[in-house]
């Protein structure tokens, strides 16, 4: 699953029930210091710009994945 969230708060929310041991890949010229969901989740700044990608399945070797968004997204609703 793919999610873009845009503050701590939906960060939590996206994260879930995922064990704070799982594994974080951060893609490089990111500055997520976070190694694991459990660091994760103590941040206290998220930018906007930053895509998360949880691995499906409950598969307890997966990682969450890091990376920038790669293309524009709409912001507001539709008319």
């Amino acid at each position: 699953m793919r999610y873009r969230p845009k503050s701590i708060d939906a960060l939590h929310i996206a994260l879930g029930g995922l064990p704070g041991k799982m594994r974080v890949e951060v893609d490089r010229g990111i500055e997520v210091s976070a190694t694991t969901v459990g660091e994760l989740r103590k941040l206290t700044v998220w930018a906007e710009n930053l895509v998360i990608v949880i691995p499906t399945g409950g598969d307890p070797e997966g990682a969450v994945k890091i990376s920038k968004t790669t293309k524009a997204t709409r912001t507001s609703p539709k008319p």
